[in-house]
């Protein structure tokens, strides 16, 4: 059985496995395959910039150098916020208590979903007890990291019909302008009152 999160939230105390759902599975998928006048399955390549130099795929990788090029060791390398502060590690979610924090509406629209899990559940009471915190549409959030790293993902937890789930991302903050001029209203003068022709005066 994978390993399990627990979750608090006040009084309430449950645990619970993540199972990423696969896309794949709900929507389906489509592969493209590609093949030469042989009918031989074609496999990926690249082009260098001469262009008759061939990169098979899987013949690349990534450094890291600094300023002259040279490669650089990334246990040497340290971790900074973007103030220049030294950044803190965030620990796994799987390592002691994950503490749920209410959610809003808002906070669910504004995900840019990464990810999506179904929570299972070895005991019954547990699961229980994870569907009465979430009654009545309620959600819930809190910081989710699969792995030790240095910035968490934003995930909220709710449930439906189907089951309990989490969603992961990272909640989008939408700066909103407002217009600082004040719109004056037109003031609307009154039409003037045409004189009846009095026929007898011509």
């Amino acid at each position: 059985m994978a390993k399990a999160i627990q979750f608090v939230a006040g009084d309430v105390k449950f645990s619970a496995t993540l199972t990423k759902v696969d896309r794949d599975k709900i929507y389906g998928f489509v592969e493209q395959i590609v093949k030469d006048e042989k009918g031989n399955p074609c496999s990926l390549s690249g082009l260098l910039e001469d262009g008759s130099t061939v990169i098979l795929n899987g013949a690349t990788a990534l450094k890291t150098v600094d300023e002259n090029k040279s490669e650089l060791d990334k246990k040497t390398l340290k971790v900074v916020y973007q103030d220049g502060t030294d950044a803190v590690l965030v620990s796994s979610s799987y390592e002691g208590e994950v503490t749920l924090k209410d959610a809003t509406l808002d906070e669910l629209f504004n995900l840019e979903i990464t990810a999506a899990y179904q929570l299972g559940f070895e005991d019954e009471n547990m699961k229980t007890a994870a569907s009465a915190y979430l009654a009545n549409g309620k959600l819930a959030r809190f910081e989710f990291n699969y792995r030790p790293d240095y910035e968490g993902a934003d995930a909220i937890l709710l449930t439906n019909p189907f089951g309990i789930f989490v969603l992961t991302g990272a909640i989008i903050e939408f700066a909103y302008l407002e217009n600082s001029q004040v719109t004056r209203m037109a003031e609307v003068e009154d039409e003037p009152v045409e004189e009846e022709m009095d026929f007898g005066m011509l």
